[in-house]
Formats: C-alpha cells, structure tokens, sequence
C-alpha cells in the first residue's frame, strides 16, 4: 500500500528564542521522520510521498476563538484520501482540544485508515484497540499539560481567581482590598500563596461619613426616603433630595470626598458626578454579590474603559450568586428595589414635584410619549399638566402635536376619580371590571402587608429573576458551543435542571404569598352613605383625601394615562373625556416583575 503523508505544525505563540516547540524546530523534526518512513517503506518495497507541511499562522491557539484553517484542511486531504498519514512533533500539535472533544477526529481519522505519527510519541495505527487508548491518554496528557501551560500564562489571576480572589484591579468604591494567606499543594509541597479579596472600606473620611459604605447606604435611605414624597423647586436652586443630581449637590455642598480625592488623585474640590454615583449603585458588588465589570467596546471589537455594566458570578454547580466574604453594604432585597427605581428614572420620571396628583407617579403621558408635568397657575385652577416636550421633530408624524400640549389639572384630575368610582360602581356582572377590582385588591394587599413578608416577597422575585437570567445565559453559551459532546450536554442538563428547580420554587412560594388572605378593599371608605352623592364631591372622601392618599387609590386602578391636544381654538376647550384615555389595571407579566428586580443582562447595565 503506498503511503501519502502529511506534516501539521502549530504554535499558540511566536517566540524570538528557538525553542523545542517553534515551527521550525517542529518543520525539521517531521521532516527527518517522513525521510525516516519513506526509507523504511521502501525498504520493504512500498512507495512514500511526503505531500509537505499544514502550517498554521503563528498564534493559532487550540483553546483560542481563532479558526485553524490548516488543520481543517489536512483533516479534509484524508477524508478525501489523498492522505493515509498525519506527522506530528508531539500530540498535542495535533489536538490540545478537551479529550471528549478530540475523540470523535481521533476516530474518524483512525477509521479513515490514517496512521497518526508523533516524532516524540511513536506510531498510532487503526485496528488496534491498545493504539487507541494509548493516543486517548495522551490527548488527556497534553490538554492536562496545555492547561497547565495556560494558567502559567495568567499565573497570577488564575490563582488568585480559584483561591477566591479579587483579579479586577483597583477596589470599587466602597471597599478596599485586604491580603489573605491560603496554603495549598503544587508538586507535591505545600506552598503559601496570598491573595486579595475584597472588604468593605475602613478608610476615614473626611466630612459627615466615616467610611464609604455609610455613603452608599446614606444614598440609598435617602432615595427611598423621597422617591414618593412631594417635592416643590420653587427657585433655580432649588434640588430634590432624593434625585441622583440632588444627593451629588448636597455631598458636594457637604465636602463628602470623592474616591479620587481619598486616595489623592483628585483636588479637593473635585465634584462628585452622577453618572459615577449611578454606576456605584447599579454595582451588584455593593449587594453582597462577586461581579465581573462589562467594558464597551469599539465598532471594530477593541475594548474600551468605559464600563457599560456587571455579570453577577455564579456557582459553577448550582449558579447561584457568588457571595463576598464581606458580604451586602446594601441588603440583596434593598439592592433588587434600587435597580427597579433606577430602571424607572428618566427626564421628568421618578421624582414628585409638587402636590399634583397624576404627574408625580409616571403614569400621564402626552400623545407625543413624553412625560407630562405640573404647572401651577397664579390661582389654582389654572394649574395644569403640561407636555414636557417643548418642540417636536415632526409635528405631522401620528401621535405628535405642534405647539404645546395643556390640560387642565383639575378637570383630568376629577375625570380619572369618576372614571375609577364608576368602573366599581358598576363591576357586578362584568368580567373585565371585576379582574381589574382583583388587581386593585393584590396592589392594595401588597401596600399593606408586613415588611417582613414584603422583604420575603422581593427576595423571591430577585431569585426567580436570577434563575431566568442564569439559564438565558446557559442557552446562550450552549448556542455557542459551550456543551458539545456527551459530557457537556450532561452537564447543560445538571445545570437547567438545578436553575429550573430554583425557578419553580420561587414561584410556587410567590403564589403561596398570592394566595394568602389580603385585606379587602376599603370601598364603604371609599364611596359617601348616599348613594346618589357624589364619589368626588368636596365633602366626600375623595375630596377630603390628602395627595398621598390620592396617588394611592388611582394607582391601585390605573395603569396609564395619554392626553392628546386639544383640537378647537383658544377658549373653547375639547371635553376632557375625548382628549384622555385610561389603561386599566392589569397583572404584571413574570418578564415584568423579573424585569423590576434585574440590574446589569446577568448583565447590570
């Protein structure tokens, strides 16, 4: 039988010296077995063609993303059978792949009739069992060998990363890094390896805090503590207490040093910015959770620095968050709630501005999408709720307007109470009304169950919100490649398994809570003893009702308010109920109340 034979040579890294493993010293090495084999082939009066070498460029990793054109195209040269023999320097020339991932090209190629030729190995040929196990060992030494090589590459953040360390650098705000001895075993000795991991900052401060984790939980008591509660700019200096850009004006106006100026990057009049104080607050690492930073990147791939957002860490076998050994500055419930309110913010969203009922609970909007807000008048009943938006593109475009967008603040305000008291006025017999009264009740419930059960319930939701994240991810990294193979699909399956469990068990405790006892709607309060008064009279409840009690009761029926312009002149006026309409009330979706409780994509943007 003639012998057609072709050489493979790779390096995962050029290198200047001449080492055993350069293609060079590779090239020759195969070279001098093919003269070695044709001689002996000949010799036995057989015939040996040496076709040449498959080259890879220099850098072609095995465990790299790039593509290893060669390789492809010896393995395609014997299953067209034009070649019957693959030389290589060493095995793990030939394949530093994971070993179940190899075995199906070792088998083919072997089944093809190819005989497998190491210049530092010896000769693997088909139809001996003990060959094929032999070549399967050592496709297990190389990779074992290979990654070895690997982690010498990244010696230091590879440890540090499996001993539980800290690899991103410089501290986050909030923390700094303390050094931790571990021993472990390497070659058999025990060898003393320290490591950085992260704790929370006892660094003093200068100003009204002493550390920086009192910083961020000041942050956040503050935000929670005005998020809801009416606010009045009433001057140019004027700043809302619970916003991003009031808490930055007040540490400023307070001498609250930033990060730059504690470790003296910075002067002292450094300000502080609310694109960092918002980047700090939507960081999982303050909840307690070990996080990986997500840099943007450049049209052409290139990282940049500028962060676009967190990957919460998870177990490898139960993909739950990795917890810090310092563990929360903010509790996971509290940080969960957070992100739901930085979800919401936006131009003119978020914050309460005064003692409006409708323009302080994003729910009234323009036709034109924009948030509208209040605007007093000199005398109370010209206050109004305005569009936000001054100028729009295209005033032509559907659903825009030219101009501005006004309503009067006392007319919508009186249509949405009607609106609401007629809708439960006339619920029996009605399916839609009577869900919709179901709604308001599981709203009403949740606004006064005990804090307890209201941590219990955010913390499901967090979970079950972090298992759909964690198995989008696992979808996607199997889409990618990540499980090919009998082992990996096992594993794909342990992994969806275990996240789905966590998934089903959060919901069923979530419909426990459901279904518990919730208080029922205070309608006797609500509605006056004569049934043919008026629900929002003066003298009624709705017209004793404070603001705060106000925004609770639509919010427990309305979802969404639109207001269009009005279509007659100055003066004349388009009846209110042809310029406002109402979305009800409904259920919110799982992609909803996860949504609420995801900061960062498992990525926290």
């Amino acid at each position: 039988m003639d012998t057609y034979a072709g050489a493979y040579d790779r390096q995962s890294r050029e290198r200047e010296n001449s080492s055993a493993a350069s293609p060079a010293t590779q090239r020759s090495a195969n070279e001098d077995k093919a003269a070695d084999l044709q001689r002996e082939v000949e010799r036995d009066g057989g015939r040996f063609r040496f076709v040449g070498h498959f080259s890879e460029a220099p850098g072609t990793s095995a465990f790299g993303t790039a593509e290893r054109p060669e390789f492809e195209r010896i393995l395609n040269e014997c299953r067209a059978g034009r070649l019957n023999m693959i030389i290589v320097y060493d095995v793990s020339r030939f394949s530093r792949l994971k070993v179940m991932d190899a075995i199906p090209i070792v088998s083919e190629l072997l089944a093809l009739g190819v005989t497998i030729v190491s210049t530092q190995e010896g000769v693997f040929r088909q139809g001996n069992v003990m060959d094929l196990i032999h070549l399967i060992m050592r496709l297990d030494a190389s990779h074992k060998e290979s990654s070895l090589k690997s982690a010498k590459i990244l010696d230091t953040k590879n440890l540090q990363r499996e001993l539980g360390g800290y690899v991103g650098g410089k501290a986050p705000y909030g923390f700094e890094l303390v050094s931790e001895t571990k021993e472990i075993t390497r070659n058999g000795r025990m060898v003393n390896v320290v490591i950085n991991k992260l704790a929370h900052s006892t660094t003093p401060l200068t100003g009204p805090f002493e550390f920086e984790p009192d910083v961020i939980r000041w942050w956040w008591r503050e935000i929670k503590t005005h998020k809801h509660l009416p606010f009045k700019p009433g001057s140019q200096a004027a700043i809302h207490p619970g916003s991003i850009t009031g808490l930055c004006k007040r540490m400023d106006a307070d001498a609250v040093p930033t990060r730059g100026e504690t470790i003296g990057k910075k002067t002292a009049s450094s300000a502080w910015d609310p694109a960092t104080v918002m980047r700090i607050l939507r960081d999982p690492r303050i909840a307690g959770f070990a996080a990986e930073v997500i840099y943007k990147k450049k049209p052409d791939g290139t990282p940049t620095t500028k962060i676009e957002g967190y990957r919460i860490q998870r177990d490898p076998i139960t993909l739950r968050p990795v917890e810090l050994d310092c563990g929360p500055i903010i509790e996971p419930a509290e940080w969960y709630e957070l992100q739901a309110w930085l979800d919401g913010r936006g131009r003119g969203k978020g914050l309460s501005r005064g003692q409006a009922i409708l323009s302080a609970m994003d729910k009234l909007y323009c036709e034109c999408g924009a948030v509208m807000t209040s605007k007093r008048g000199e005398e109370s009943i010209k206050d109004s709720y305005r569009c936000r938006r001054r100028k729009v593109v295209d005033p032509s475009a559907p659903g825009q307007h030219e101009g501005t967008c006004n309503v009067s603040m006392a007319a919508l305000d009186k249509f949405v109470a009607e609106r609401i008291f007629n809708k439960i006025r006339h619920a029996e017999g009605d399916e839609e009304t009577l869900a919709l009264l179901w709604e308001a009740a599981r709203r009403f419930g949740k606004l006064t169950e005990a804090p307890e059960k209201s941590g219990e319930r955010a913390n499901l939701v967090a979970e079950r919100a972090d298992a759909l994240n964690a198995l989008e991810e696992l979808y996607e990294d199997r889409a990618a490649g990540a499980y090919d193979g009998p082992v990996g699909g096992k594993h794909f399956r342990k992994q969806q398994a275990a996240l789905t469990l966590r998934q089903q068990g959060a919901e069923e405790r979530l419909a426990e809570l459901e279904a518990a006892e919730a208080p029922k709607l205070p309608l006797d309060q609500w509605f006056p003893e004569d049934a043919d008064a008026d629900p929002t009279g003066p003298k009624s409840w709705w017209g004793r009702a404070s603001v705060d009690d106000k925004r609770v009761f639509v919010g427990l029926f309305v979802d969404k308010i639109v207001v269009t312009k009005s279509t007659t002149g100055r003066g004349q006026g388009t009846p209110i109920e042809k310029r406002a309409s109402i979305t009800w009330a409904k259920p919110p979706t799982d992609d909803d109340e996860d949504d609420a409780q995801d900061g960062t994509e498992d990525v926290a943007a």
